[in-house]
């Protein structure tokens, strides 16, 4: 088998010597072939250049609605009634409930975390503009409870916005 093995290999080495020798004398040149969908093909696919467009195109749409919220947030206002401590808790409930049932839409916050210097807010009304809430201000201003907070509980209540 070695006679063999060698004769293929110097067969080899022949037809590697004849083509180099061809490459060499320009007479025939090596022509790259190159698949027709590559050439054609452009570099970006246009699958992701549309994922890429929708990706702004929803970036921007959400970006202009969370500006569109923070704006009319901003412009809002309310009457802060009265402002609890955290341990005055259930007094905010009761009065929150009597405002409530008088026909007030009334909210109770708690503002800051479970630390000694948190508070609630007890506020009334939301309207875009502190015009709108005079009248509301001046009602709960001169309302008096039966038993609940003192006898004028919203004395000292206020405008504010949100």
């Amino acid at each position: 088998m070695t006679p063999k093995k060698r004769h293929l290999l110097d067969i080899l080495r022949d037809n590697e010597m004849r083509e180099g020798s061809i490459e060499g004398s320009g007479s025939r040149q090596k022509i790259g072939v190159v698949p027709s969908d590559a050439a054609i093909r452009p570099k970006i696919n246009v699958k992701i250049v549309a994922l890429i467009l929708a990706a702004i195109v929803v970036f921007s749409f959400s970006y202009n609605c969370a500006g569109g919220i923070s704006e009319a947030d901003n412009s809002r206002y309310c009457v802060v009634a009265r402002e609890f401590n955290s341990e005055d808790l259930e007094l905010a409930k009761k009065l929150g409930t009597e405002l409530k049932s008088q026909g007030y839409n009334v909210t109770l916050v708690k503002i800051g975390d479970d630390s000694e210097e948190s508070y609630l807010k007890l506020s009334v009304d939301d309207q875009p503009s502190e015009a709108a809430l005079r009248e509301t201000l001046a009602e709960l201003q001169a309302l008096t409870l039966d038993g609940l907070g003192g006898a004028n509980p919203f004395s000292e209540a206020r405008i504010k916005p949100l």
